[in-house]
């Protein structure tokens, strides 16, 4: 059995172009991500997954000159993307697949971890820590875990817009799959993915506060806590806004 981490990021952001690369502290924030997930105790093999259009090359070039694995594939069927990323990389009935967006620049393995390990323990077929409002949100330590074969048959059957941009709503919201949540911290309740220069700006904030090293969820929510002034520089940013733009222009793609 193994587990894969697929970090899907793209350069093509129509609020922020170009984030995955802009640094969020010393490194760039596909750098960051990729450094923090290589220190999971669990993940046997990580690939970034962006997509084939132009503006990615880029991209596709900073992964590889940094010895980052990278797939390319669909722009806008990232589930598909998701899927032969997966198959690409070895993974067959058995593996697990670990889902990240490469708009959380401050994620950690131990948040990464505690997924993995509660998806293990309970024998789930997706287990997220974030990704189901209201009650389970972890904004930009949002970790998802499923099963290789939860993913293919998603990749078959899923035919929505939705679905297919965003991976996971179809094991969520068929009924074909046993799912479970479960918040890291208790008391988190935070917008920290990256969508905007704001967001950026806190994340910055955040790690200047924070420094370098592999602080933990429980370390950014004691400095909110002591510091909740540091929540007015991004107070407008939105949880999940590019899947409620996805639910407006939703229809059959499949």
């Amino acid at each position: 059995m193994k587990i894969f981490c697929i970090v899907q990021a793209r350069m093509g952001s129509s609020r922020l172009p170009g984030k995955v690369l802009m640094n969020a502290g010393d490194k760039p924030i596909v750098e960051r991500v990729i450094g923090q997930l290589k220190r999971s105790k669990h993940i046997s093999q990580l690939v970034v997954a962006t997509t084939t259009q132009p503006e990615d090359d880029s991209l596709a070039q900073f992964c590889t000159s940094h010895e980052i694995n990278v797939y390319r594939g669909s722009d806008w069927d990232v589930l598909d993307r998701y899927y032969e990323a997966a198959k690409e990389s070895g993974a067959k009935a058995g593996d697990h697949v670990i889902r990240i967006c490469c708009d959380n620049p401050l994620i950690t393995s131990s948040t990464v971890d505690f997924v993995i390990e509660e998806h293990l323990k309970l024998g789930t077929d997706y287990f997220s820590n974030s990704n189901q409002e209201p009650f389970y949100l972890e904004d930009g330590f949002d970790t998802e875990i499923f099963t290789f074969e939860a993913l293919e048959k998603t990749w078959q059957n899923a035919q929505l817009l939705s679905q297919r941009e965003h991976v996971t709503p179809y094991i969520k919201q068929s009924g074909l799959f046993r799912c479970g949540w479960r918040k890291s911290h208790a008391r988190y309740h935070y917008k920290l993915s990256v969508d905007t220069s704001a967001d950026l700006e806190l994340a910055n904030a955040i790690l200047k506060h924070l420094g370098e090293s592999d602080f933990g969820i429980e370390e950014v929510v004691h400095l909110l806590e002591t510091k909740p002034e540091l929540l007015q520089i991004n107070p407008e940013s939105t949880i999940n806004s590019g899947y409620y733009k996805s639910l407006k222009e939703d229809r059959i793609v499949k």
